[in-house]
């Protein structure tokens, strides 16, 4: 079974409910007729693993797909040049020091010759670590740091992972001579007998930096420290008794030794991830004395810019503190050249993609500022400190203006509107309570009805019936009503702009374009011809890309930092076979050339867009257009 075979049965083992190979396509970055050849390869080896309909895919019994995923010796055999040398790399790195080359063409199936074409590629790989690749009595081994080595195993591991959460399991099918789960416990346990705490992510890859240490330390002995360190120096009294206990209990158990480099590694990971409960008690007037001048004056400055660039406000007292120490705690693992995953990167880029976009914006004010460039992984915990900020910011933005019907006789309105008004505070305004539904038509400029008594009859407005006593589940209604009334709100403002933004001489249909670079090029260039945007717009686009691909699922919407277009236009190319775009194939581009001026519709547009591109239908039903009025008339359908 190949490894993109072993990609499709760990997304299968997520998924509860049939899955189309088209889904599976976006999700995976795999072809349609890939995925289906895949699949039959793994029914021919496990039959009847996976069911096929016409509705998709499903895999029903998940206790026999997990042994097969978990199979702790499974190594599928290489079938492309990508394949081997990952292989080669986990033999060297992860089982022994040195490898017989013969045998190791041999275990892969391919002849001596070709393994020794393979080597130059490998060799490549390995200078980006500084290691070398070293050949002796036709034998092959890795020479180089060890801190590299460790580097090095780290990103196979992610990159075999990308397509899924990272996950103890995970770690555990690469380190297999631990039990990790034990290790995690550990940690785990010596965090909060401390009073401290990390999410999950953090703590993950702090169990596979020690796993990696340990694994390492199974096929080889280790050297001496080079220079001795003295870990109450260099950490707070705090970090130094979690990690020394830490690291005992773990060399007890196992059986190791760890060096004093190797703790002192843990220990900066501990210290720039592991949080005390006592956070909560900081006082934003205290913050200057954790965090320092030089973290609060840059914090400030992506606050003021968010709020020029795209009118969010990320100033609430409670961000500000979490966030501050984590631009500190992130500035001291960039200094020390320590890199931190974060297995649902992917996940949250194509799930929240507004909040992504604004945090690689973040992200480059980090980078003028500081000089560090934030990997894709950084930028996402920046959208995770986000995301609950900006989707409160969302709704209290868009207040939605109610009335409430409540017959006096049950008890009082006045009351039951004060109880309304504490359980959604900005969310819902309430311009007006009446009796009777009669009483409503004095009142014309409101979105929504509340109301305790049953509606027989049709109403222009959208309503909600709900109890005279509110309950939770009166509140879970009336939230998905606001949130259903704000979105068509949206649609609404989106629908009014969809021909101002769209212009024909903008729309491009399966053009023989390579890549996202052949893309930029061509769409810039046209707006730059009409007058859209300055000769400086295309470098600005390119410029963006660089810090964190603009690519989601099945479409691209690449734009630079500023809102810095002459006048506000949206270029579109549909490419229904797709094209690369970093990594990633997509089918449709949509070029933002945003003017300052339409700023507030910026976040309209982005939300629409990933919202119609996310449902299969509608996105087939784009792919299939030829013109630009149908193009047209099939968005404002969609916005209806």
């Amino acid at each position: 079974m190949r490894d993109k075979g072993l990609v499709i049965l760990n997304f299968l083992s997520t998924q509860e409910d049939w899955v189309t190979s088209f889904s599976m396509s976006a999700m995976l970055n795999i072809s349609v007729r890939s995925i289906k050849s895949y699949i039959s390869e793994i029914n021919s080896q496990c039959p009847g693993l996976i069911e096929s309909s016409r509705i998709g895919f499903l895999i029903k019994d998940k206790s026999r797909l997990s042994k097969i995923i978990s199979q702790k010796n499974f190594m599928p055999i290489p079938q492309t040049s990508e394949d081997r040398k990952k292989y080669i790399l986990r033999k060297l790195l992860l089982e022994e020091n040195q490898y017989d080359l013969d045998g190791l063409a041999g275990e892969i199936f391919i002849s001596p010759v070709t393994l020794l074409n393979e080597l130059p590629k490998i060799k490549s790989e390995l200078a980006d670590f500084d290691l070398v690749l070293k050949t002796k009595n036709n034998s092959a081994f890795i020479d180089g740091q060890e801190m590299n080595k460790k580097k090095l195993i780290s990103k196979l591991i992610y990159d075999d992972s990308k397509d899924s959460f990272l996950s103890i399991k995970s770690i555990q099918r690469y380190l297999p001579n631990f039990d990790l789960s034990l290790v995690k416990d550990m940690i785990s346990s010596t965090l909060r007998t401390n009073h401290y705490f990390m999410d999950d992510f953090s703590l993950l890859n702090l169990v596979l930096h020690i796993a990696i240490t340990m694994e390492r330390r199974h096929i080889q002995t280790p050297s001496k420290d080079e220079e001795p360190v003295d870990l109450e120096l260099l950490v707070d009294k705090n970090i130094h008794k979690i990690v020394t206990d830490m690291t005992g209990k773990i060399e007890e158990l196992f059986e190791i030794k760890f060096l004093q480099e190797e703790v002192y590694n843990f220990a900066l990971l501990v210290m720039t991830r592991a949080i005390s409960y006592s956070i909560s008690g900081i006082e934003t007037e205290q913050l200057l004395s954790f965090v320092g001048e030089g973290v609060v004056r840059l914090v400030s400055l992506m606050q003021k810019k968010t709020k020029e660039t795209y009118n969010i406000s990320i100033t609430n007292p409670d961000f500000t503190i979490r966030f501050s120490l984590h631009i500190k705690n992130l500035l001291i693992r960039l200094e020390h050249k320590i890199e931190l995953r974060n297995p649902g990167m992917r996940d949250i880029k194509n799930s929240y993609p507004f909040i992504y976009d604004v945090s690689v914006y973040l992200a480059n004010i980090m980078t003028q500022e500081t000089g560090y460039l934030l990997s894709e992984d950084e930028i996402s915990y920046f959208a995770l400190h986000l995301g609950v900020l900006i989707e409160e910011r969302k709704v209290i933005k868009y207040e939605v203006r109610a009335i409430l019907v409540n017959p006096q006789y049950y008890f009082s309105s006045a009351e039951f509107a004060g109880k309304l008004s504490a359980a959604f505070e900005d969310n819902l305004l309430l311009i007006g309570i009446v009796t009777s539904f009669e009483e409503i038509e004095a009142y014309s400029d409101y979105d929504l009805i509340i109301t305790t008594i049953p509606v027989y009859f049709a109403t222009l407005k959208p309503y909600v019936h709900i109890s005279n006593h509110l309950s939770t589940k009166d509140r879970i209604t009336i939230s998905k009503k606001i949130e259903d009334v704000l979105k068509n709100r949206m649609k609404v403002r989106v629908e009014s702009k969809l021909r101002l933004m769209f212009k024909e001489d903008l729309f491009f249909v399966d053009m023989s374009l390579r890549n996202q670079n052949d893309v930029i090029v061509k769409l810039a260039d046209t707006l730059e011809s009409l007058g859209y945007v300055d000769s400086s717009f295309k470098n600005k686009l390119f410029e963006r890309e660089l810090i964190s691909s603009s690519a989601y699922l099945n479409i691209a919407m690449p734009h630079p930092f500023e809102m810095c277009a002459l006048n506000s236009s949206i270029a579109v190319s549909i490419h229904p076979n797709g094209i690369v775009w970093n990594g990633n194939r997509v089918n449709i581009v949509f070029l933002l050339a945003i003017n300052i001026r339409d700023s507030l519709f910026f976040k309209d547009i982005f939300d629409f867009i990933t919202e119609v591109i996310s449902e299969e239908k509608k996105l087939k039903k784009i792919l299939e257009l030829k013109t630009y009025d149908q193009f047209i008339s099939t968005l404002v359908s969609f916005a209806k």
